[in-house]
């Protein structure tokens, strides 16, 4: 039943393209959007003032994050339930060659300043793609839908997909295992996707006391998310989580240095660098 349901999203794909085109939109809009679940939007690239000459993008499609329960460790390594949240993304090439998508997700909370890095533990990760692909059985084990931990999507180069052809989508899962444990309460947040573009700047600090040295932070093209989260751990479900669109779109493509390295030129004092930015559309 469950594989239907995959062959009835790609027939749905045909039929809007095929719609889509007689209305007038770009084919490869259309085809952009084969085989797009409920919940799930769509992210593409967008040029930048600080883009250079060869710099390339992946498309990008998410889901908000969601809340689950899986069989984890407590704090002295034995068996425990562990809350974890996750994020299920796909990525398509459009640049014209193979390239490597080598991401880092990291979670920015805004009400606790805290950070959180996608952490792939594979005994997590697994129960975690079970309960996302429920095609994977014993004969096939990578199921529908072969979702990979950011781990194993950076070990082979996203294949590019035609101008004129349905997107090469290749599926993955981000995890943070250390959310319930850090940051229980937030409700607002960012999640940054680094490793979606080669696109690279830098940007040197004002001079830092004691000695004022200047430091040069690397900033990379990275997605921004924004999101909210009206409940709390108290009341919390696996969908409680949407994205944060009361100020505009809650996705933004920016230059940024990631937080751990901000921090370190901040020891004395001196104010990070802002984001170069642009609204996605």
């Amino acid at each position: 039943m469950i594989r239907k349901s995959y062959r009835r999203l790609f027939g749905a794909g045909l039929v809007a393209a095929a719609l889509a085109a007689a209305a007038g939109v770009p084919a490869t809009l259309a085809q952009d959007d084969r085989g797009r679940q409920a919940g799930e939007r769509r992210v593409d690239p967008i040029d930048l003032p600080l883009d250079k000459p060869g710099v390339w993008t992946l498309h990008f499609r998410y889901k908000p994050p969601r809340i689950t329960t899986v069989d984890g460790f407590d704090a002295k390594g034995k068996p425990a339930k562990q809350t974890v949240w996750y994020m299920w993304y796909q990525v398509f090439n459009r640049s014209g060659e193979p390239v490597y998508f080598i991401p880092e997700f990291e979670l920015v909370t805004k009400d606790l300043n805290t950070t959180h890095l996608d952490e792939p533990q594979p005994y997590i990760f697994e129960q975690v793609k079970k309960f996302e692909d429920r095609t994977i059985i014993k004969e096939k084990p990578n199921g529908e839908l072969n979702l990979l931990s950011t781990i194993e999507i950076s070990r082979r180069p996203i294949p590019a997909t035609k101008p004129d052809g349905f997107p090469k989508l290749v599926s993955g899962l981000a995890v943070w295992t250390d959310m319930a444990d850090k940051a229980p309460k937030t409700n607002r947040f960012s999640v940054y996707v680094t490793g979606l573009s080669n696109g690279v700047a830098s940007e040197q600090t004002k001079p830092i006391p004691p000695k004022n040295e200047v430091v040069t932070l690397i900033k990379k093209k990275t997605l921004r998310i924004d999101f909210i989260r009206p409940t709390d751990d108290n009341r919390q479900a696996i969908t409680d989580i949407r994205p944060d669109d009361e100020n505009g779109p809650s996705e933004t493509w920016v230059y940024r240095t990631r937080t751990s390295t901000i921090l370190k030129s901040k020891v004395a004092g001196p104010a990070a660098p802002e984001e170069e930015k642009k609204k996605a559309d």
